[in-house]
């Protein structure tokens, strides 16, 4: 089953990295930058990825623990502009610190409490989404999809993003073992709250008048910027599980 996994993710990036390509031959030629960043972008993406998967893979203790690190990293970027993203409000600034600790606690919580076959198949239908929404962009996009929010996102591009995620799920449904409509419907719901996640991360950028959160990550504006889909799918994830298993609870309770 592993090696199965990373034939599947591996595949996927390479599909991405045909589209990054031909994306990029849109591009000026004398845009050479661009295609540079981009490379940097594409092969620390990569990395990422295995890093998280292999931690998944390692159990609980390990990949609870980088949940916690990418939680407590952005959270020291969050504190870096969350006074401009709030408007100089600490009342505001403070809501948003305490949302951020609730998304975060959970998506530590997820991290503990599922199984590594399901937070792989979680983090891969996020990555699929993040991934070829901005693919299928590049190469379609002709809408904006909220350009008050986030410019670069287009209806073409979330879009791609969905349909290649939920390819992504029919590819990994041995990992959670559902039928095809619950497998659907989990891609869909995942990707729902991975988009929520980036543009509320989007929106904080944008009332801060920063572009990335930080420099940590070679072309990817920090950690919040590349886990922010993650950490809100996770979290939601988790909260749905735990709403389920308590109402399960209550309908076996005894009269």
């Amino acid at each position: 089953m592993i090696l199965r996994v990373i034939a599947i993710y591996t595949t996927a990036f390479l599909l991405g990295g045909i589209g990054l390509f031909f994306a990029s031959r849109k591009q000026p030629v004398h845009v050479r930058h661009v295609r540079h960043v981009r490379l940097v972008k594409f092969v620390t993406y990569f990395c990422i990825v295995n890093l998280v998967l292999f931690a998944a893979l390692a159990g609980h203790w390990i990949f609870t623990t980088l949940v916690v690190a990418i939680v407590c990293l952005g959270a020291r970027e969050l504190f870096g502009v969350v006074v401009a993203a709030a408007g100089g409000s600490r009342i505001k600034a403070g809501a948003i610190v305490i949302a951020y600790l609730l998304v975060g606690s959970a998506a530590v919580a997820f991290a503990w409490f599922s199984a590594s076959k399901s937070a792989i198949f979680v983090f891969l239908i996020v990555c699929s989404f993040d991934g070829f929404s901005q693919v299928t962009g590049q190469l379609l996009g002709k809408h904006q999809f909220a350009p008050a929010i986030s410019p670069g996102k287009t209806i073409e591009g979330s879009l791609g993003g969905l349909l290649f995620a939920i390819g992504m799920a029919f590819a990994l449904r041995a990992l959670i073992e559902t039928p095809v409509f619950p497998t659907v419907l989990a891609s869909c719901f995942i990707v729902l709250a991975a988009l929520t996640g980036d543009l509320l991360a989007s929106l904080v950028k944008r009332k801060s008048g920063v572009k990335d959160f930080s420099n940590l990550l070679p072309g990817h504006g920090g950690i919040l910027d590349r886990f922010d889909s993650f950490l809100f799918a996770a979290a939601a994830c988790f909260a749905v599980g735990l709403a389920g298993q308590m109402l399960m609870r209550n309908v076996n309770l005894p009269r």
